[in-house]
């Protein structure tokens, strides 16, 4: 599964995937959060996993802004 992570200007972080289900792209999230961790990266605070829908019908699952990076 791809993931697309952005790092805005602010330092906060989105986290996205652009295929599969809710369920499955909070699954992918969650393990990639976890891989990062276990990498020595860590977050001030991770939102909630969300999905939105546009009006092409196209879902993505995002995993809400952290307020920071930690290396």
């Amino acid at each position: 599964m791809k993931a697309r992570i952005v790092i805005l200007p602010t330092g906060q972080v989105s986290i996205f995937v652009d295929e599969g289900t809710l369920e499955t792209g909070k699954v992918a999230i969650e393990r990639l959060l976890g891989e990062l961790q276990a990498q020595g990266v860590t977050f001030d605070s991770v939102g909630a996993v969300e999905q939105h829908r546009h009006d092409d019908e196209h879902a993505h699952t995002h995993a809400g802004e952290s307020n920071h990076v930690n290396q």
